[in-house]
């Protein structure tokens, strides 16, 4: 089965975050005993073993101000007898708020959840640690490509009607923090080597690999439909969720990239559909008509943002 929402797991969570502001008794309780715990804080030397923490905590609360946990969100799964959460929260001091940012993993020992690794962190902006700024969601992703598509690259260009597809990873940036960066970049390129091969396989492109997404362009608006349920088939014993967005229209097509308005509606599309869903423009529905295998739920109007008037897409019910 499947990971589950988990509630119980969640208030866990909830409390062991609040306890981090003094409460060391209800610390201890909430946090496994094993030597195996782990505790990373945000000082480079933070990197607590066992019971290790415990002490360490005691000590830290008598030399610094005290303070209050406010918590703005909460998320917490369960998978068998092992679960993990994140919480998003600010410390509040009487001279300034830091936002904060917890992932933690339990386990159920004698018969209740216990932390048994946790990880606690303040935001930086990307600019202050590479130097540069990069995309950090997928609302930037399309705002990036809104951007590009008014910026024609000089040189030769061609136009034609095309089907694309862009995929995106739900909630990458959290579970990418939980798995840590070198399980999630190798991830990351199973998740690439599948959509390659899958597109490959039905005469498509792979324009280019967005960092936890994809854009990818198709002749047929029904092998790109086949493309994206694959893709989502193929997914299915990943530990992520994945989203993906198809349109047909015009592109206009430089030698390793594609610009217009239809690039841009094929991502917003992407953007508006919700974990594990294939959403298809209207164009694209009428273009495939019916296919074997492939059936089309119900159509609905919404806005797509950045994009004037209202737009009907449908989902294709895949599973």
């Amino acid at each position: 089965m499947p990971p589950t929402r988990s509630p119980e797991i969640e208030s866990v969570a909830r409390r062991t975050v609040q306890a981090y502001a003094g409460d060391f008794e209800t610390l201890r309780n909430l946090m496994s005993s094993d030597p195996s715990l782990r505790v990373l804080g945000f000082d480079r030397d933070e990197w607590w073993k066992g019971s290790a923490v415990f002490d360490v905590r005691q000590a830290q609360s008598e030399q610094q101000p005290e303070f209050q946990v406010r918590i703005a969100e909460v998320e917490g799964f369960e998978d068998g007898e092992f679960g993990w959460a994140t919480v998003f929260s600010t410390i509040v001091t009487p001279d300034e708020e830091t936002q904060l940012r917890t992932s933690m993993v339990l386990r159920i020992e004698a018969g209740v959840w216990r932390v048994v690794q946790w990880h606690n962190s303040s935001p930086v902006p990307n600019q202050q640690v590479f130097g540069v700024e990069i995309t950090t969601t997928l609302d930037d992703l399309v705002t990036s490509i809104l951007s590009e598509g008014n910026q024609m690259p000089v040189g030769q260009t061609t136009e034609g009607t095309m089907t694309l597809v862009f995929t995106d990873v739900v909630d990458s940036t959290p579970f990418a923090e939980r798995v840590g960066d070198d399980k999630w970049a190798a991830l990351v390129a199973q998740h690439e080597a599948v959509i390659g091969a899958v597109t490959a396989s039905h005469g498509g492109t792979v324009v280019k690999f967005l960092g936890d997404g994809s854009m990818l362009a198709f002749e047929s608006a029904r092998a790109a439909v086949r493309t994206a349920v694959e893709i989502q088939k193929a997914t299915l014993d990943a530990p992520f969720s994945v989203r993906i967005g198809v349109h047909t229209g015009e592109v206009q097509r430089s030698a390793d990239d594609l610009f217009g308005l239809t690039v841009n509606k094929a991502a917003r599309i992407a953007a508006a559909g919700d974990a594990d869903e294939v959403m298809i423009s209207s164009t694209t529905r009428d273009l495939i008509g019916s296919m074997d295998g492939v059936e089309i739920g119900d159509t609905k109007t919404v806005a797509l943002k950045g994009l004037s008037d209202i737009h009907q897409i449908s989902p294709v019910v895949w599973n």
